[in-house]
């Protein structure tokens, strides 16, 4: 039996197919160039085009399904992810909104006094008890209770007129004497003092002259009579603190402001009054805000606003409240003017004591977190001086920084004029060094502070309004005033808290001092960065640091100041 041929094998399996051959014989067939062979291979070669391109287009779709995927799986993470954070914000806020609960009703508590017992019958033959006589306080020869205190530096009266400040540049020896003149004020009347005593009190007193809050040795006057005998830390150069500051015209700012938070919280806490839940919120954005601040332009557009809504709702009624004399509240005073819109005498009290708390978030940025970068004034500068030159809250025409500059005055006395050795506790409190826990809180902390203070207090200071339609707030003449009252200051009374605020003041502000006052802040800045770190011990090492501050601004800016 002959065998089968290759070509013509059939096969066993109906799921196989003899494979496509081509031997040789096909392609020397003489049908090879006909039209029918090439449109065959035409044919094969579109199927096979269809084929790679419809499979490219499944891995596509499969490619572009497994990246939706991918993306869904990621959005739910995140969107899990913020839930957890709301979840965590939402019970730690639940966490405070009980604990005050829990605190507001432990304050409500109050436990009755048990009634006063009866007195005992008196005998008729008992005698009414003599008073006691007072004793003999002074010596013969001195007043007791004598109007005349000790002049403001603690010198008794021989050694203050002998005291006279020294300068390089005897064409500012004028002028910051000038400016370093001390104001007399007398006490104004409170708004939440009794009737009785508001009556009493006399208000235009403290306006007789405009004040400064600055005190200077060149206004230091012989006293009346003999100066009480000076106490260990007197005669080391301590003025006493509570004498240096009580006709201080911002110490009473600072004192009203005081009762009027008081006063509000108190009312805050009455039941049904508009003020319950709502005072405690403003205060909260408006702390909030002040902590959001951040370098940049236009970067502070939210907090800005956050401030000036919540400010705009105490003014326009929508959280009511008593309203309070302005007078009390600013060191000037003030007639109404034309085109003003706040010319009443009065002011609601939600305003003023957000002002308040404004002032006080703006002083604690400063001393929380310039200390350590002094050039984070700046935003924290810009942000105050657009608030405080917003015309809607100023009254008559002028704006009420003067409740900022009230904290500065208790904060950082060396601004306007306070002076006392950093080494004794009389002269630690006339500078302003802070206490934790009745301690004096370390020297770098000291220092640190006082420099985001001094930082802040030029930030504010030398802000440029030439190009603004908005009054400045607080013009570059208090800038000049500060410098002139730390400058002035007599060997005897100089301190490192001094040489530290100044050189605050100066490192990185000085550019804007010589724009505003030319070839005056050079000279300005000749008797600060070098004639008067010579006043101070040799070894005072912030005093060498402000030598070397004016070294370096010869070096890098060209100033001649040697």
């Amino acid at each position: 039996m002959a065998r089968a041929s290759p070509n013509t094998r059939k096969y066993s399996s109906p799921l196989q197919s003899p494979p496509e051959r081509r031997f040789l014989s096909d392609y020397l067939a003489d049908d090879r160039n006909t039209e029918i062979s090439h449109r065959e291979a035409l044919e094969q070669a579109r199927i096979e085009h269809e084929r790679v391109r419809l499979n490219a287009i499944r891995i596509g779709e499969l490619h572009e399904l497994q990246e939706q995927q991918r993306r869904i799986e990621e959005e739910q993470k995140r969107i899990a992810e913020l839930r957890r954070k709301e979840e965590d914000r939402i019970r730690a806020e639940k966490a405070v909104r009980e604990e005050q609960e829990r605190l507001r009703k432990l304050q409500a508590q109050k436990i009755p006094q048990l009634p006063p017992q009866p007195a005992p019958p008196k005998a008729p033959e008992q005698q009414q008890p003599q008073q006691k006589q007072p004793p003999q306080q002074q010596k013969e020869g001195t007043a007791p209770n004598s109007q005349t205190a000790a002049p403001v530096n603690g010198l008794t009266g021989q050694a203050a007129a002998k005291q006279q400040p020294t300068t390089s540049a005897p064409s500012l020896q004028n002028a910051f004497a000038a400016a370093t003149q001390p104001s007399t004020t007398a006490k104004t009347p409170s708004l939440f003092a009794p009737a009785a005593q508001r009556q009493t009190l006399q208000k235009p007193s403290p306006f007789a002259q405009p004040s400064n809050g600055v005190q200077s040795s060149t206004a230091l006057k012989q006293p009346a009579v003999a100066a009480p005998a000076a106490s260990p830390e007197s005669q080391s150069g301590q003025p006493p603190p509570a004498a240096s500051m009580q006709s201080d015209r911002y110490v009473q700012i600072h004192q009203e402001l005081k009762r009027v938070r008081k006063e509000l919280d108190r009312q805050s806490k009455i039941p049904g009054s508009p003020l319950k839940g709502k005072l405690g919120d403003m205060r909260r954005q408006v702390r909030k805000a002040m902590g959001q601040l951040t370098a940049g332009r236009g970067a502070n557009s939210q907090p800005i606003n956050t401030i000036t809504i919540t400010l705009r709702e105490s003014l326009d009624g929508t959280v009511p409240s008593d309203a309070i004399d302005a007078s009390l509240f600013v060191a000037d005073k003030r007639e109404p003017a034309e085109g003003a819109v706040h010319n009443g005498d009065k002011l609601p009290a939600v305003f003023i004591y957000l002002l308040s708390h404004l002032s006080k978030a703006i002083i604690h940025q400063f001393t929380s977190e310039v200390g350590a970068n002094p050039k984070s004034a700046e935003p924290i500068g810009i942000v105050t001086a657009h608030i405080f030159s917003n015309k809607d809250f100023h009254w008559r025409g002028k704006p009420m920084i003067d409740i900022l500059i009230a904290k500065f005055r208790i904060v950082c006395p060396v601004l306007f004029g306070a002076r006392g050795d950093d080494k004794t506790t009389a002269g630690r409190a006339a500078v302003g060094w802070k206490k934790e826990d009745g301690h004096w809180i370390s020297d770098q902390a000291h220092a640190d502070r006082m420099t985001g203070l001094g930082a802040g207090f030029a930030a504010i200071a030398l802000r440029d309004f030439s190009k603004a339609s908005k009054p400045n707030p607080y013009p570059p003449t208090n800038y000049w005033k500060a410098m002139a009252s730390i400058v002035n200051s007599p060997p005897q009374l100089i301190s490192n808290t001094q040489f530290t605020v100044l050189k605050a003041m100066i490192d990185g502000h000085e550019g804007r001092f010589i724009q505003f006052y030319g070839n005056a802040a050079i000279a300005a800045l000749r008797a600060a960065l070098v004639e008067f770190p010579k006043k101070a011990p040799a070894n005072s090492h912030t005093a060498q640091g402000l030598q070397v501050l004016g070294q370096m601004l010869q070096k890098d800016r060209g100033l001649v100041l040697s």
